[in-house]
C-alpha cells in the first residue's frame, strides 16, 4: 500500500495558503468547511464565546460587545 492511498482525498489537490471570504469561489468555501478542524483548545474558546454571546441574547445587551481579532495563521 502506498502512503497516497491511505488518504480519502487526493493529497496532491490545490490547498489555498489564503483564502478571502469576498474571493472565494463556493467550491473552496465548501473545502475550507469540510477540512476545518476543531481542536480542543478551540473548543473551548468557541465555548467562551457561545456562553457570553448567549448572556447577551437572553439578558440586556446594551453594554455587550464582541471583538474577535486573529491574523492568518495566529493562535489567539
Amino acid at each position: 500500500m502506498k502512503i497516497n492511498d491511505m488518504f480519502l482525498k487526493d493529497i496532491h489537490r490545490n490547498i489555498e495558503g489564503v483564502i478571502t471570504a469576498t474571493q472565494a469561489s463556493d467550491e473552496q468555501v465548501y473545502q475550507e468547511l469540510d477540512e476545518y478542524v476543531v481542536t480542543k483548545e478551540l473548543q473551548g474558546h468557541f465555548k467562551t464565546f457561545f456562553d457570553a454571546y448567549k448572556k447577551g441574547i437572553l439578558g440586556d445587551t446594551s453594554s455587550f460587545g464582541v471583538w474577535i481579532l486573529g491574523c492568518f495563521g495566529s493562535r489567539n
